[in-house]
């Protein structure tokens, strides 16, 4: 196991620990201050993890097949993970979680599709602009919920931010969509190009 795969193992064990801390902690919408920056804090390295794994693998020359699938993985798990927790917490609607589910869970298919074939299906620029999407949106929603709870001590600046952040929110999940179809059809079609030329 290198450098880079151990930090993308990270990102898998920190995911539970997110869901758990998450969703035992966030009630109506606000959480305490300390529950707060310890989300902040385990959101933050999950996201950082991501950024940093695939540095690590082509600066210690390490990029390996397994890499190229684990990373991925890796992504869906965590990203999976705390969409989840805004779903059970009332933060995200059932069924934008359902079609970023299932964009998952084809993908996954896809890459098998490849793997049966001999080849190592790396992301690709869909993958890594629905990435960034999910990220932005996720990191959306957790901000909002720190300003309703910052609203809960009478702080008129942050129920406005609130309001604000409400419709980012709602912007955010439907980028997430639209991130999510673009980067499916995009494997699709590269699967597509792959197996006319065998």
């Amino acid at each position: 196991m290198n450098a880079a795969t151990i930090v993308t193992s990270l990102r898998i064990a920190l995911s539970p620990v997110f869901f758990i801390l998450f969703t035992s902690t966030v009630k109506d919408g606000h959480a305490s201050p300390i529950a707060l920056c310890a989300i902040w804090l385990l959101f933050g390295i999950i996201e950082i993890t991501d950024f940093v794994d695939g540095r690590i693998a082509r600066k210690t020359d390490s990029v390996t097949p397994f890499g190229k699938v684990f990373d991925p993985f890796a992504d869906s798990v965590a990203r999976l993970t705390y969409f989840l927790s805004y779903l059970v917490t009332g933060l995200m609607p059932g069924w934008v979680f359902l079609i970023i589910l299932y964009r998952d869970l084809g993908l996954s298919f896809i890459r098998l599709m490849f793997m049966s074939r001999g080849t190592a299906l790396g992301a690709r620029l869909s993958g890594k602009v629905k990435a960034w999407v999910y990220a932005v949106a996720g990191g959306a929603a957790l901000a909002f919920v720190t300003l309703r709870s910052i609203e809960t001590l009478g702080s008129g600046w942050a129920a406005s931010a609130a309001s604000i952040f409400a419709v980012a929110v709602s912007a955010g999940w439907g980028l997430c969509i639209l991130a999510a179809a673009w980067s499916l059809i995009d494997y699709i079609a590269a699967f597509s190009r792959h197996s006319a030329l065998r």
